[in-house]
């Protein structure tokens, strides 16, 4: 019994040192970061500054490489068929986590490694210019005086976006037409020009058309009203406190990465979100870094997949 307890000490002790001294080593060449995105946009935004600030405190290459398709399928399931050593990453969305549920090929909680939730952004409900109601309440009542016939853009079927206005209808009670478009960008050319009526858009996205009559807000889906749209009230504060929505966005890799590689990218993923210059450039983008642990992130998704679920399915 002794001989079998000192055998079984033994290989423990060893995978420790084994996973300590390959964590020590890490990295010792190229990282990738897989944006699941075209470039040029938020997520590609953000995983760009993440492999800036990795590259330099690391001291290896740290480049980011867009793999789009699929409202970000095709990038996330190359990383989850990935080598679970570290030099694999991906920039998860919540747009990916939820077409992941759809096609269900793989698996958002079981097949990732989670690292660490960098940022979160509320989103507005905004409406376009032909449409006159001043406020939520009255939007709410023009959209069941006339079931079916108002629209809204989403950036595709199946996005974060799409499933969030279906959740805010059922709890609104509403009725409307949804108009899938390749992107947030002609969602939001057609939504200004007319051609569709409302939207769930970040105040990023939304830019400089704030406050030109052209796209105007109602509510926004953040705990309490933002700094930089201080006027725009709440949808806690129009009657429905139990409705919540964040495009988020975190980083992960595939299943199995040594907890000792993950607790470094995790510390990397904190001193970059606490650095001036990259937080004040999320903050002022209306997006608020996080920084959260590797558990957290794995409950966080948890939670998401059970929010999202009785939608997609």
């Amino acid at each position: 019994m002794n001989f079998f307890r000192a055998t079984f000490a033994a290989l423990v002790l060893g995978a420790a040192g084994l996973s300590t001294a390959y964590a020590a080593d890490y990295p010792n060449r190229t990282v990738r970061i897989i944006v699941p995105w075209a470039a040029g946009g938020f997520t590609d935004v953000l995983g760009r500054a993440l492999a800036e600030k990795f590259a330099k405190s690391l001291g290896q290459p740290v480049i980011v490489e867009n793999r789009p398709g699929a409202s970000g399928a095709v990038g996330s399931e190359h990383v989850a068929r990935s080598s679970a050593d570290g030099y694999t990453l991906l920039i998860t969305t919540s747009d990916s986590t939820v077409r992941l549920m759809k096609d269900k090929a793989i698996d958002p909680v079981r097949d990732f490694s989670h690292v660490s939730l960098v940022a979160t952004q509320p989103v507005l409900l905004a409406v376009g210019s032909r449409v006159i109601s001043k406020d939520l309440g009255e939007f709410i009542t023009m959209v069941r005086a006339q079931p079916d016939r108002v629209t809204y853009a989403s950036s595709g079927e199946g996005s974060a976006v799409h499933l969030a206005m279906e959740l805010f209808s059922r709890a609104a009670g509403i009725r409307m037409i949804h108009v899938p478009y390749k992107g947030m960008g002609p969602a939001l050319t057609d939504l200004i020009g007319g051609q569709v009526d409302s939207v769930f858009i970040s105040i990023q996205g939304a830019g400089g058309h704030l406050g030109t009559g052209k796209l105007r807000p109602l509510a926004i889906t953040a705990p309490k009203r933002s700094p930089i749209q201080p006027e725009v009230p709440t949808l806690a504060e129009s009657g429905f406190s139990d409705f919540r929505l964040m495009l988020w966005y975190a980083l992960t890799g595939p299943k199995g990465i040594p907890q000792d590689i993950i607790d470094v990218l995790n510390r990397e993923v904190k001193a970059a979100l606490a650095s001036p210059d990259l937080n004040e450039r999320l903050v002022k983008g209306a997006t608020d870094p996080v920084g959260s642990s590797s558990e957290q992130l794995r409950q966080f998704t948890v939670d998401e997949v059970a929010k999202w679920g009785p939608v997609v399915n």
